[in-house]
């Protein structure tokens, strides 16, 4: 029996995510707007300077929660309508050529 998700259904499931993740940054992300992208980017929108300062702080932690629990790979914070910060939710790994001989 195939397990079929509606539109409402993943809504739900969005929405639930995102209460898990505000509850991981509870001092700011719940007065913080939000906007998950449909090329996998997270948009946090705050409404005062020191909200941007808490979480540029705990930037480390805000981009591995970000990608573990809403699964984004971009993370973006916003100020007064300007991006003050971007940032890769997971770690570039950078390949290594071979040497011929």
């Amino acid at each position: 029996m195939a397990l079929e998700f509606t539109a409402d259904d993943q809504l739900v499931l969005e929405h639930y995510r995102l209460e898990r993740f505000c509850k991981q940054f509870a001092e700011t992300l719940p007065y913080c707007h939000f906007h998950i992208h449909s090329h996998n980017q997270l948009t946090i929108h705050c409404l005062t300077p020191w909200m941007v300062d808490v979480l540029l702080a705990q930037s480390a932690r805000l981009r591995r929660c970000a990608n573990l629990i809403l699964g984004v790979k971009h993370l973006s914070i916003c100020f007064a309508q300007e991006e003050i910060y971007r940032a890769l939710t997971t770690p570039v790994t950078r390949r290594r050529k071979l040497r011929s001989a």
